[in-house]
């Protein structure tokens, strides 16, 4: 997090809103057959992509079994001058987990498979290692909601030419364990579809692939959709763009996870295939029932799960009023591709946003959701309700005070909590900002600028943090405009750290690194009777990314990434060999230089 970056962001943002002479709202859109919704969007887009200098970006939006509007702005290829069209093919990411998950449910409609039993029925080589006496299998189920325990990913190898094919992942596992029991957190897996994938595999008799596009991309009308490890060199594809200059795409292995290949317009006709009740021209996909199961709350029992938020694989929201439903879809993001794929199925009303640019994250996001609010208001009248705006600051309760300050392991890493008087300071990658509390209760980040000006970061104002103490861990809450969302922050209790952990210490670097992704180097050092483990990951033409965590031991000579959620439980493995000592983590082997 740059604070730099976030404030001249915001302040950009407030000129160009004030600047701006957008088109004038009418009165009332409803019936307006979408007019203002296209009148406004384009400059809406424009203005974004320019901000954040996005290269090339398609968009279309979906009513029932109709295209109601799909545009491109900018460049497939830049340097060709090719536009971005609506039939512009881009990566699509982990949009691509809707349709193996479609295949799966495919399987369980014949019969051929039941996804509440165990994963090793269908992948009888699948095993690994667990700390968890009595705890059940993983089932399919498991997998499609991300509860199934298993690590967010198997790093090394996952992305470049010399990319493992990802039917080896079952017996790659072997010697890793799970990071927590089945159903204790929603906990995002990629590794957890590439094995639903070879589950499709095995039990078809047919590739993925061949599986995937021909019963469902084609049935579905995707006539230029299709799956692969990466884009096919057509004059159709965009090229990815990563601070400003084309690169090339690495192979993905873990297809069944994120390697759909599509334009808008065919992702277009996967909604109208989901508002057509599983069966658009009367050509039945999947049942209406099974689409019904796939777009329902399944995360209602998890030990750490505070608000249902996934179907299987849909990502769902049901907090934006019974008048709107809930609103069903997924997002995406590969080297230098973001993609976000949003419906709202009681209206059948779907927004697709694709875009070819490293820098493209929120610009897709706040577009699609831009559209959708608006195309909703233009079918239906409804408008979207703006948070209300919270101005109050209130004094930090005492017991906060006391419980709140010490480290806690997050998404972004180690975070430190410190006390202040009677205020909360929120320290992260070098930054300060603080914990302000509103009149919601929660807690919300602050900055100032120079220490005097206060700052709201963005979307960020919307988010507040709670405590809470589950299963007796300490948490935070994830709450936005009010609503309980995730757990984003564990506690990091006191404890002594055994001695001969100082052995450890020191740094490592990789020494059996395969393709794009790098874990070049980590850093072992003991701070405040903590161990951390500071990691630098190196992606091609991307830079480098690096964060610290708190390694947690669990045996003698194994840790774990301390907290909940994604990337979190995992296991650091410490030996010695020829001497040396070394280091295991996600496939990657590093050895200390001192």
């Amino acid at each position: 997090m740059n604070s730099r970056i976030i404030i001249i962001t915001t302040l950009a943002i407030a000129l160009l809103a004030a600047c701006a002479s957008g088109p004038k709202r009418p009165a009332t859109t409803i019936g307006d057959n979408f007019a203002f919704t296209r009148d406004y969007l384009p400059r809406l887009i424009r203005e974004k992509m320019q901000e954040r200098k996005v290269v090339g970006l398609s968009i279309a939006i979906v009513d029932d079994q109709q295209v109601a509007w799909a545009e491109g702005f900018g460049f497939a290829d830049k340097e060709k001058s090719i536009p971005a069209s609506p039939d512009t093919i881009y990566r699509a990411g982990s949009i691509t987990k809707l349709f193996t998950a479609s295949a799966v449910m495919q399987l369980a409609e014949s019969g051929k498979l039941d996804i509440d039993q165990p994963l090793q029925t269908y992948l009888p080589e699948f095993s690994m290692r667990s700390r968890f006496v009595g705890a059940r299998p993983i089932t399919l189920r498991d997998l499609l909601t991300h509860h199934s325990g298993l690590p967010s990913d198997f790093l090394n190898g996952s992305w470049g030419d010399d990319a493992a094919d990802f039917t080896d992942l079952a017996t790659m596992l072997r010697d890793e364990y799970v990071a927590t029991p089945p159903n204790t957190i929603e906990s995002y897996s990629n590794l957890g579809y590439s094995l639903l994938g070879h589950v499709v595999e095995r039990i078809s008799g047919e590739s993925f692939a061949g599986y995937v596009e021909s019963r469902i991309l084609r049935p579905v009308g995707m006539q230029q959709a299709y799956i692969g490890p990466t884009l096919n060199d057509s004059e159709q594809s965009s090229k990815g763009y990563a601070k400003q200059k084309v690169r090339a795409t690495p192979a993905l292995r873990d297809v069944p996870a994120g390697g759909l290949s599509s334009s808008v317009i065919d992702l277009a006709r996967f909604a109208q295939m989901t508002f057509a009740a599983g069966a658009p021209g009367g050509n039945q996909v999947l049942r209406p029932e099974t689409l019904t199961e796939m777009q329902s709350f399944q995360d209602t029992d998890g030990t750490f799960d505070v608000h249902p938020s996934v179907g299987l694989a849909w990502r769902l929201m049901d907090s934006l009023g019974d008048d709107v439903g809930v609103m069903a879809g997924h997002n995406g993001g590969t080297p230098m591709f973001y993609s976000e794929f949003l419906t709202l199925p009681k209206h059948k009303l779907a927004v697709v946003v694709l875009a070819n640019t490293d820098s493209a994250a929120d610009v897709v996001h706040e577009i699609a959701r831009e559209a959708l609010e608006l195309a909703l208001e233009s079918k239906t009248g409804i408008q979207a309700h703006a948070p209300a705006e919270l101005k109050e600051s209130l004094v930090a309760l005492q017991a906060d005070l006391e419980r709140l300050p010490g480290y806690w392991s997050t998404p972004m890493g180690l975070v430190h909590i410190r006390r202040t008087g009677d205020r909360l300071k929120f320290e992260v990658d070098g930054h300060t900002l603080n914990l302000v509390r509103r009149e919601d209760g929660y807690y919300h980040l602050q900055y100032k600028l120079l220490g005097l000006v206060s700052i709201n970061l963005g979307d960020m104002a919307r988010v507040g943090l709670g405590y809470q103490k589950i299963a007796g861990r300490e948490v935070l809450g994830f709450y936005l405009d009010g609503q309980p969302r995730a757990i984003v922050a564990e506690k990091v209790a006191a404890s002594p750290l055994p001695e001969h952990w100082n052995r450890y210490v020191g740094r490592y670097q990789s020494i059996n690194s395969k393709g794009a992704i790098d874990l070049e180097g980590v850093e072992l050092r003991i701070k405040d009777g903590l161990l951390l483990a500071t990691s630098t990951i190196a992606i091609d033409s991307l830079g480098m990314q690096t964060s610290t965590d708190v390694l947690w031991p669990v045996s003698n000579n194994e840790a774990i990434t301390h907290g909940l959620g994604r990337s979190k439980g995992e296991t650091v493995r410490f030996f010695e060999q020829d001497d040396a000592v070394m280091l295991a983590y996600s496939g990657f082997l590093l050895h200390r230089v001192d």
